[in-house]
């Protein structure tokens, strides 16, 4: 048992080992003509030994992209405060999101990449119960303050998916005016572009429709 233990863990540490290798060169603008073998040897193991653990590069970026909103949630879950009041609480909430992905920009183009239309039609099935699963633990862990902001009269009440899709598509579009820098970006610099959405999303979410 102990044997078989250890080997698990081996197995299981090798595969970090690939995807940390995977999202240094991953990380660049050069990112789309990165080869399974540059990954390997990045990595220190055989080609053969990458496909052990992935079917390629699709799903390589796929776990990536997991793990980054993976440590979004735990991010989240550590530093919320439920102690003070509700609507400081979604601004907490939505400033430390913005300030994550600020902190982890390596991921910008993996997120982006698997965002894309192309990428989400031909991803393995599995993969999509992966990150519905995920998407699930979010709703777990953030709805039941919406429902709690609403029975307190803090918000108007509404579906909780009203609310998530439209903070979502708020959301989304700030991140990638962050993401593209300030050479793209005309909108202010990163301070005023966080402040200006989380003021917009608070409207949002507190005002009647």
């Amino acid at each position: 048992m102990a044997r078989s233990d250890r080997k698990q863990r081996e197995f299981e540490q090798r595969e970090q080992d690939i995807l940390d290798a995977a999202l240094t060169l991953f990380s660049t603008p050069e990112w789309e003509t990165v080869t399974i073998d540059q990954i390997a040897r990045a990595a220190d193991i055989g080609k053969g030994t990458v496909y052990k653990h992935f079917s390629g590069k699709d799903e390589l970026l796929m776990r990536l992209m997991l793990r980054f909103y993976q440590g979004l949630l735990l991010r989240l879950k550590r530093e919320f405060r439920d102690s003070v009041d509700v609507l400081k609480q979604f601004r907490l909430i939505f400033e430390l999101a913005f300030r994550y992905h600020l902190e982890h920009r390596e991921y910008r183009y993996i997120v982006e990449y698997c965002n894309r239309i192309d990428f989400k039609e031909r991803a393995d099935e599995s993969w999509r119960d992966s990150f519905m699963q995920l998407d699930r633990a979010f709703g777990d862990w953030g709805d039941p303050l919406f429902l709690t902001a609403m029975e307190q009269g803090r918000i108007q009440k509404r579906p909780i998916e009203q609310i998530r899709t439209g903070l979502h598509a708020c959301f989304e579009g700030t991140i990638n005016m962050l993401w593209a820098g300030r050479d793209w970006c005309t909108h202010g610099d990163e301070e005023e572009i966080i402040q200006s959405s989380i003021a917009f999303m608070m409207s949002g979410l507190i005002g009647r429709v």
